[in-house]
């Protein structure tokens, strides 16, 4: 008789594995596409982020809140990881204009890219004999 084998804590079935690490990657990929703004959305929020720097340098202030900073820094993030860079740690209300300046600009660029793609080709269902 053969005795059976002893399948311990080492053992590990590569399609489980394999199985596991797609549903994982399809959880995140469903995540982010819950937790991801549109353009739009991302358009209007720069601009209440504007008006409230505006304000601040309207009242003369040196640095900007740590919510309006972290705010900023979210979504520079999400539309540019170089602008997110380029923000770095400076919370003056200058500089935090600029930035949301350039993620504007970043944000309409990206809007005209989407809606200049133009038709799609037609694909004729008779070709010409």
């Amino acid at each position: 008789m053969i005795a059976a084998m002893s399948i311990g804590p080492a053992y590990f079935n590569p399609y489980e594995l394999t199985a596991s690490q797609i549903e994982a990657a399809r959880s995140q990929d469903l995540f982010r596409a819950r937790h991801r703004r549109p353009l739009r959305q991302r358009l209007q929020l720069s601009d209440q982020l504007m008006g409230r720097v505006e304000r601040c340098r309207m009242e003369s202030v040196q640095l900007v809140s740590a919510e309006l900073w972290q705010e900023t820094v979210t979504l520079a993030a999400e539309v540019d990881p170089g602008l997110r860079r380029q923000l770095g740690t400076d919370r003056r209300p200058d500089h935090l204009g600029e930035i949301l300046f350039r993620l504007q600009a970043r944000l309409l660029e990206e809007i005209n890219q989407q809606r200049s793609r133009g038709d799609a080709p037609v694909i004729p269902l008779f070709p010409d004999r």
